[in-house]
């Protein structure tokens, strides 16, 4: 009977943890977010994030697209709450930016 209310202790004590630990992991998806992009080449897509969590980082997501219609995607720095992540899509200035996201930390 002692051991059933252990493994109960214990499995009430890893859910409370995890509900602890929920909220800062979503206040993410709640951030005050903007995104933009260059107006000539070199093209670059930029975010600006605030009113994230203290231990949350971003960082831009930017989609590009070639002459041949190719697309790929590069990511920029890693930031915290109120600062600015950029991502440059190539030095080719035929190179050019077809959407700006924002990528956060789990």
């Amino acid at each position: 009977m002692k051991r059933s209310f252990a493994a109960f202790g214990i499995t009430a004590a890893l859910l409370g943890g995890s509900a602890v630990l929920a909220p800062a992991a979503s206040a993410a998806s709640v951030g005050d977010c903007n995104t933009w992009t260059s107006s000539r080449a070199p093209y670059t897509g930029s975010a600006y994030c605030s009113k994230i969590a203290w231990g949350d980082k971003f960082r831009v997501k930017v989609t590009c697209v070639d002459p041949r219609g190719s697309q790929f995607t590069v990511y920029g720095p890693w930031k915290r709450n109120t600062e600015t992540s950029t991502a440059k899509c190539s030095d080719n200035p035929n190179v050019g930016v077809l959407r700006v996201g924002v990528s956060f930390s789990a």
